[in-house]
């Protein structure tokens, strides 16, 4: 435990800890704007630019990532619909499971696909 503690203590010695640092920090960035001479009303352009391409991006994403979900989706409702007497076969081949209607079990992949997307239906990001 000493070992990391004089670690800790190496690591954290340069720190800058006193009044004022947010002050300091703030003169720093300005000193470094007004080095590279670009104004406010420029860096406030540039950030508010690649906010916007971030945003399209993140849009992009959102819509890519949804066509997919559909598709599996639909994919998977494809696939159910065409194997369904084999997955009620299978499904009530112990006879201690009532026999399965074909549609129950695309109603039930269907609910299980929806609840499987909502997280991301949540989290996309406003138009």
């Amino acid at each position: 435990m000493n070992t990391i503690d004089a670690r800790l203590r190496r690591m954290l010695a340069g720190l800058d800890v006193r009044e004022g640092f947010e002050t300091r920090v703030m003169q720093r960035i300005a000193a470094r704007v007004a080095h590279a001479g670009a104004s406010g009303a420029d860096l406030k352009a540039q950030f508010e630019r690649r906010r916007e391409l971030v945003r399209r991006r993140l849009r992009r994403e959102s819509w890519s990532n949804g066509i997919t979900i559909v598709g599996i989706g639909a994919a998977a409702g494809a696939l159910v619909s065409r194997y369904s007497a084999e997955i009620v076969q299978w499904a009530t081949a112990s006879d201690s499971v009532a026999t399965l209607d074909p549609l129950l079990v695309i109603g039930v992949t269907l609910a299980v696909l929806a609840a499987a997307v909502w997280p991301f239906v949540r989290k996309a990001p406003p138009s």
